[in-house]
């Protein structure tokens, strides 16, 4: 009975009277052709599918006919249900659809959400070819706590607020924004604030102090109460642009500084997807997308896999025979031995709406896996370890695979 709506069996969907019909099902689009008009950027807390839905800009509307071109080949019993996560979650859904259309480019049959005997568990896909069979299974990682998520929420809920300041000559730059507790500051005070202090300042005065102090002679507001202290410094719009209405008033956001790479979070997610089934009766792949801003080169996801990178040498006087080595913290061999055996390889990404045909990917087989296969057979580039060395072998990049131009986005 619980499954008669499909949630439990989206493959049996087909076979359930649920309520649409095949025609309504064959209409379905993830977005719908229609007249739009709207030329601004997005807002900082602004729903990403409903930005996407709305906006008539021409890269946006490029990226859009591409994700519709690719959602054509979800199975029409999967519509319904993927579109309404795309809604909700884009950046997930957004990953699941790419994993799709790359599979399929690939030349694979591919099955969502197939059945594991012995398990009610479903992985992601089931991708099909010749005689290989492989479970998919993707996750997102963004190097965020649901309470970092909530602290983001709030921060952007606040820069969208203070973007409504009507500024005037000048953009603002925002110095230092330290929220002092979980309330929510009150912005229409801050606005009324800075507005205020604006309307007292010369533009011109402020442009002949920029040329003989340099950015030491940027002026600054600070606003300061139980909930927030605010730091605003201020940046002089040219003359000749100023009758122009600006779409936001902020121009420069806080910069924040980290150390470390976004291997922690990895590891996490390849563990959390990996230790859900157990064993299985196929090879299992599972893709993580590496969203993290601390995840800008491959040396983090390196580290999450093969272990940190340590320098091994000898106190003999005479021999100090050093070297670089890997150590045992990595996914797929600790101190106790080898990890997730179930595993037959793990592929890391870094993709974005934006960056399709440009973005990297990072296949690793995994060197002590129970369900092996060979990975020639993917079509991918991917590392492997031989002889305890680690190996890369050559394949395509994203742009061939997936045929999409690298200055698509270029008017």
């Amino acid at each position: 009975i619980a499954g008669l709506d499909g949630s439990l069996f989206p493959s049996l969907r087909k076979y359930l009277d649920v309520g649409t019909n095949n025609a309504e099902l064959n209409m379905i689009q993830l977005f719908e052709n229609k007249q739009r008009t709207f030329l601004g950027s997005a807002k900082n807390n602004e729903n990403t599918f409903l930005y996407f839905d709305k906006s008539s800009r021409k890269d946006i509307s490029i990226i859009r006919d591409k994700l519709n071109e690719w959602f054509e080949n979800i199975p029409d019993s999967e519509k319904h249900e993927f579109k309404s996560r795309f809604k909700k979650s884009f950046d997930s859904t957004f990953y699941e659809l790419f994993l799709f259309q790359l599979f399929k480019n690939l030349g694979f049959e591919i099955i969502i959400h197939p059945l594991i005997n012995g398990s009610s568990k479903r992985p992601d896909f089931l991708i099909i070819r010749d005689k290989l069979e492989i479970y998919i299974e993707a996750k997102i990682s963004t190097d965020k706590s649901k309470q970092d998520e909530a602290k983001e929420r709030k921060r952007n809920e606040f820069y969208d607020n203070i973007n409504k300041i009507k500024s005037g000559a000048f953009l603002l730059y925002l110095d230092t924004v330290n929220f002092k507790t979980d309330e929510q500051p009150n912005t229409k005070k801050v606005r009324n604030f800075i507005e205020k202090e604006l309307s007292k300042l010369n533009p011109e005065k402020i442009n002949e102090d920029l040329q003989l102090k340099g950015l030491d002679g940027l002026i600054k507001i600070e606003y300061e109460t139980d909930d927030i202290h605010l730091i605003v410094k201020l940046l002089p719009v040219k003359k000749e642009a100023r009758s122009i209405e600006k779409e936001r008033a902020i121009g420069l956001f806080p910069s924040y500084s980290f150390m470390g790479g976004a291997e922690d979070s990895i590891k996490d997610s390849i563990n959390l997807k990996a230790k859900r089934y157990g064993q299985l009766d196929k090879p299992f792949i599972v893709c993580v997308n590496a969203l993290s801003i601390k995840s800008s080169s491959g040396h983090d996801i390196e580290n999450a896999i093969w272990g940190t990178l340590g320098y091994l040498y000898s106190t003999n006087p005479n021999n100090s025979d050093e070297k670089w080595i890997y150590n045992k913290d990595g996914i797929f061999l600790d101190e106790k031995g080898a990890r997730l055996t179930n595993l037959s390889g793990v592929l890391i990404t870094r993709v974005f709406t934006s960056n399709l045909p440009f973005a990297k990917y990072w296949l690793f087989e995994h060197p002590f896996s129970e369900n092996k296969f060979d990975f020639k057979q993917l079509g991918l580039k991917y590392n492997f370890v031989k002889d305890n060395i680690i190996n890369k072998c050559v394949g395509e990049d994203l742009d061939k695979i997936l045929k999409i131009d690298k200055n698509w986005l270029v008017d």
